[in-house]
Order: structure tokens, then sequence, then C-alpha cells
């Protein structure tokens, strides 16, 4: 008898986006009893997907605006990747690009000059260990050799890493293009990886808070300094940060008001670890404001009252600040909006 041939796996895609911005998801397991998705796209509720009779099962979205959302699968309830996509956000959630008609402002645009982004590695004192953050420079950066940068350090929330702000967030084309438009100055963005001692944000909160605010004025901040060509004052100096790491831009620029010009926290607010710092700073945040203080918040997410102890924290002492709130959730769609908001706001041309 002639060996029956082994069965071939059935040529797929996911996602695949349709003409008219639908999002395909398709996921290959015959032995699966069911698989379901969440996704930004249906509030993170778990859809069910179709099995077909190859094994291959799928579903559809609705039209969806353009921009980057985030999923899941589960796969008999265990969480897994979508083998077939390589964009992901981090070990467990896969992205797709929803392109429009004209490029967003987070895409790369080839009418458009391009900046550079450098990565850093350096040792701790804090830590004792090894620690990197990336380095976006402007376009013309290189060749325009006798010219100071204002610099904007952007910190991460707690699920990402120094690279979060550029290979979701997108932080250096909405620079790149917002420079272009001229509706930013051109600045240096310094982000650092936010977490220290272990990635688990919620433990020991406090310890970990107060070692990022050592390593930033150690080694962050003096590194930006000595190997890029900012102007080291606090008129060409700001911090912003989301969520976790607007919680870092509190504890580390909003308790040293007179080394930064502005400030921007997204999606983020005050824990209890956080409040006897920024009340101990609020004596001088008051004496010497700084220029810019941006708060922004969507009303869907999940830190939204975290954000109102902020803002009540700060009416109760006339801390001046600028809100906005919108009807957005915890996600890197709104973060990104966020920053388009708040770059053309700081470094005002002299």
């Amino acid at each position: 008898m002639i060996p029956k041939p082994p069965s071939q796996a059935p040529d797929y895609r996911s996602p695949e986006v349709t003409p008219d911005r639908r999002v395909i998801i398709r996921y290959l397991h015959p032995a699966a009893r069911s698989v379901r998705c969440e996704a930004e796209w249906n509030d993170w509720n778990r859809v069910a997907l179709g099995r077909g009779h190859d094994g291959l099962w799928s579903c559809t979205s609705q039209p969806l605006a353009p921009d980057i959302y985030e999923y899941n699968l589960f796969s008999d309830g265990a969480r897994v990747l979508d083998p077939q996509n390589p964009f992901t956000k981090n070990r467990f959630t896969s992205l797709v690009h929803i392109p429009g008609a004209e490029p967003a402002i987070f895409e790369s645009r080839p009418d458009v000059p391009h900046g550079a982004v450098h990565i850093h590695w350096y040792h701790s004192v804090i830590t004792g260990a090894a620690r990197r953050m990336h380095v976006y420079t402007p376009p013309g950066y290189e060749t325009d050799t006798g010219r100071g940068y204002p610099v904007l350090y952007l910190l991460h929330g707690a699920g990402e890493t120094d690279s979060g702000w550029t290979r979701i967030g997108r932080a250096n084309f909405i620079l790149d293009n917002l420079i272009a438009q001229g509706r930013a100055r051109p600045m240096i963005l310094a982000m650092p990886h936010g977490h220290i001692f272990g990635t688990n944000w919620k433990e020991d909160r406090g310890t970990k808070i107060r070692a990022f605010a050592a390593d930033f004025f150690e080694h962050i901040m003096p590194s930006v300094e000595r190997l890029y060509r900012v102007v080291p004052n606090r008129a060409h100096r700001a911090m912003a940060g989301l969520s976790m790491g607007g919680g870092q831009t509190i504890a580390t620029g909003l308790a040293r008001p007179a080394t930064f010009s502005a400030f921007g926290l997204f999606s983020s607010g005050l824990w209890p670890e956080l409040s006897p710092i920024l009340e101990a700073a609020l004596p001088d945040l008051r004496q010497d404001p700084p220029a810019l203080l941006w708060v922004g918040i969507g009303r869907r997410d999940f830190l939204y009252n975290h954000c109102a102890l902020l803002r009540q924290t700060l009416d109760s002492a006339a801390i001046s600040h600028t809100y906005h709130e919108d009807d957005s959730t915890h996600s890197w769609r709104t973060w990104r909006g966020y920053l388009e908001r708040f770059a053309p706001l700081i470094f005002p041309n002299p």
C-alpha cells in the first residue's frame, strides 16, 4: 500500500484588512473546541470565531477608523498569539494597522525628512545592572552640528519597555511629521527604560518610584546632556509619561519643578505612594510654576478616578494646568494622540 502523504496546512493570512477597513482574524487549530478574539474594536469582549471545515477559525470586524488596534486570541481559554502576525505589542498582544486615505500623523511619509533613533546602554549604580534607553534625534541633527536642541524625556507605561514609544507609539514619526508641518520645534526625545527592580509596577511601588528618580538624575539626564547637543537648562527640558510613566513624571519631574519647563501626564494620576511626593512639591510649584502642565485622560480609562484625584490636588493648591478629556480608553491609540497635542505646546520658537 502506498503511504498516504501527510496533510498540508492551508495557506492563510491573519490579520487581513479589507478595502472597506474590516479586519479578518484567522487562526488554524483543527483540534480546538473554541477560539475567541478580544479586541479594541469590540470593547475587549470575547467574540467567538467560526470554524471552517479545515480547522481554520475566523471572524470579521465591523468597518474601522484608520489607526493601529490591539487584539488577543484565546484557544480553548488559553491566551495565544496570532502565529501569522509578526506585529505585536508584547509577548501576548497582536496589533493590526488600518491605513486611511491619507497617512496618519504616526505614519512614515516618503516626502518628510526622518530623524534617527539611537540605543544606549549604561551601567546603573542604583540597580547594579545594565540599563537601556532609546533616543530620537530630529532631521538635520547630524548635519547642523552647531545647533543645540531642547529635550523631551518621554516615559512609557507598565506594559512596555523603552522601545515602546517608538515601536508602537511611533513617537519618532509623530515628531518627524510635526516638525515638517511646522507645528513643533525640532527636539530630542529621550526614552529611558522605566522598570526598575523587576517589571511588576504595583509591587513595592514606592521603592521603585524613588529608585527610578535616582537613576534618572544619576545616569539618564547626565548621559543625554553629555552625549547629545542639548541646551542644558530648564527652558529646554520637558518630561511626559503615560500611565506608570505619568506617575514617574510626578515623582521625578514635578518633585523638582525648577529642572523642567513643561510636563505631560497621559492617562495617569495619583497613587498613595505619589500623593506625599506631590504634596511636598506644591510650594515650589506655586512659587515657580512650569510653563505648561498638561493632563489628559479618557472617560473610559480605568485610571480616570486617579486622574480626578490629581486634578483635585492641583486645583486645591491653585496649581494651573491644562486639562484634556475625551472618550478614549487606556490605549496607545490615545497616547499617540496625546503626544501629537502635547509636543507642539512645549519649547516655543525663540
